[in-house]
C-alpha cells in the first residue's frame, strides 16, 4: 500500500497531496476531537450514568424488599435463609427471570446494604456500572 500511497492515475501525487492523504489515513485511524463529537461523548456518558443510577437504584430496592421481609419474619438468624429463598422466589417471578439470576442480584443488593455500603453510593452516583459492582 505504501509504495502506490504516492501515485494517482494520473501520475506521482505532489506534496500537498501526498500530506492530505496522511492527513485522512490518520483522521481514520485516530479521529479529532470535536465539539459536535465532544457533545455527542457527553450525552453517551449521560445517558450510561442514568443507567448506572436505575441499575443501583434496583438492587437498593431489592434490598429493602429482603430487610422487610426479613423484619417481619422472625429475630433469628435461621428465618435469613427462607427470607432470601423467598425473596428471590418473589423478584424472580415480578421480573420473568430466572432463580439464579435473581438470587444473584439479591447477593449483590445485600452486599451493597450490609457489606459495601460506600461502594452501593458510588454505583447509585452513577459512577460505576453493574458489571463493575459484580466484580468486587
Amino acid at each position: 500500500m505504501i509504495e502506490y500511497m504516492f501515485e494517482s492515475q494520473s501520475g506521482l501525487l505532489s506534496p500537498p497531496e501526498v500530506i492530505a492523504r496522511f492527513d485522512e489515513m490518520f483522521e481514520r485511524h485516530y479521529p479529532s476531537k470535536t465539539p459536535e463529537s465532544s457533545a455527542l461523548v457527553d450525552r453517551v456518558r449521560g445517558w450510561v450514568r442514568v443507567e448506572n443510577r436505575a441499575a443501583a437504584a434496583s438492587l437498593v430496592a431489592m434490598g429493602e424488599l429482603f430487610g422487610y421481609r426479613l423484619s417481619r419474619c422472625s429475630d433469628t438468624e435461621d428465618w435469613a435463609v427462607d427470607t432470601e429463598e423467598a425473596v428471590i422466589a418473589e423478584v424472580a417471578a415480578a421480573l420473568r427471570m430466572s432463580h439464579a439470576a435473581a438470587g444473584s442480584r439479591l447477593r449483590y443488593a445485600r452486599a451493597m446494604r450490609e457489606r459495601l455500603p460506600q461502594v452501593g453510593e458510588v454505583f447509585a452516583a452513577g459512577d460505576i456500572d453493574y458489571r463493575t459492582l459484580s466484580h468486587r
